[in-house]
């Protein structure tokens, strides 16, 4: 064996001791902060997917109101539209004649239907939490 192994041993053994110390603490905190990254990275994954959720849920909703307009309006329009065609084919009018009560109550009702299709409805929430209905 070497002399100078001899002589200085005990501070190379101290060495590699603090040395592994050192190492193996941060072979650790890395692994312990892999961790704690891999958890926040699973709780934020589960933020988006409940907001994901929640936003699916508006959405839902929202397509459902429009469902039951959309079905409302095919339900009503074509029954004025044929009411007034009914009453335009059963007794038309000659030339340069005044229109009827009846008919122009047919056509007031049409009006109204249109006008009442075409004004807007209840804004959108954009956030759900806002919304005061």
């Amino acid at each position: 064996m070497p002399i100078w192994l001899v002589r200085w041993w005990k501070p190379l053994a101290v060495v590699a001791l603090v040395a592994g110390a050192y190492l193996g603490g941060w072979v650790t905190n890395g692994w312990r902060m892999g961790q704690e990254i891999a958890e926040e990275q699973a709780s934020q994954a589960k933020a988006d997917l409940a907001e994901f959720k929640r936003q699916a849920d508006r959405l839902s909703g929202i397509s459902a109101t429009f469902e039951q307009a959309a079905v409302a309006l095919r339900d009503a329009n074509p029954k004025i539209i044929e009411r007034y065609t009914r009453v335009e084919v059963q007794s038309p009018l000659p030339a340069g004649c005044r229109i009827d009560d009846g008919r122009m109550q047919h056509i007031n009702a049409a009006e109204r239907a249109a006008n009442a299709a075409r004004e807007p409805g209840a804004a959108v929430p954009t956030d759900p939490r806002n919304d005061k209905r």
